[in-house]
């Protein structure tokens, strides 16, 4: 039974809620123009969710799925912001690319999601609050799901990547230049002289 809010944090959705914000999001997060080891995870992250609401509509399991579809709908638009070519290759020291970057976080929830289920399913409280511990914690998000039931966020809104006038448009505002390849660049600064000034004679 869930328990009236003391005003710490807003309750996640009803379970009605999150199964229609699963479905708006899915079109959305599953769509072709995702990389098909992104696809594959998110499919599965979605389905998996489902399965939770299906087995308990109580607090704990809306709390895992509420979560999880903010993790999903803030990561997935963040990719598919970025130019298809810097998502994919994109790499800077000590760091994995973008997509890889995703794909680790995807499997990370993947996992979570399927341990959620497990204590869920043996009302193994302690198992569930570690699951909860990495969705607060190695999944956080800025965003709510409560903002994504009250208003889902539609296909247009993460279309920027596919017009590479936008992308070279928003490159400029920063101050970066994006190539034929897509992959934005910082300005080379102007190089000094390597034998120094000449004097005219």
């Amino acid at each position: 039974m869930d328990h009236a809010n003391d005003g710490a944090a807003p309750l996640p959705p009803s379970a009605d809620e999150l199964h229609q914000a699963f479905e708006d999001q899915r079109a959305l997060l599953s769509r072709p123009s995702l990389p098909e080891v992104v696809e594959i995870r998110v499919g599965r992250a979605l389905d998996s969710c489902r399965e939770l609401l299906d087995l308990s509509a109580d607090l704990p399991a809306r709390e895992v799925a509420a979560r999880s579809l903010a993790w999903l709908a803030e990561s997935v638009g963040a990719f598919q912001r970025l130019p298809e070519r810097f998502a994919v290759a994109h790499t800077a020291p000590g760091q994995l690319s973008p997509l890889l970057t995703l794909v680790d976080g995807l499997d990370l929830l993947g996992l979570t999601l399927d341990r959620a289920y497990d204590a869920i399913a043996r009302a193994d409280e302690p198992a569930l609050a570690r699951q909860l511990d990495v969705l607060t914690q190695r999944l956080a998000t800025r965003s709510k799901a409560t903002e994504l039931v009250d208003e889902a966020i539609a296909p247009v809104d993460l279309d920027v990547n596919l017009n590479r006038d936008d992308d070279r448009g928003e490159a400029a505002g920063e101050d970066l230049q994006v190539g034929g390849d897509g992959i934005p660049r910082l300005p080379v600064p102007e190089q000094p002289n390597p034998y120094g000034a000449r004097s005219s004679t």
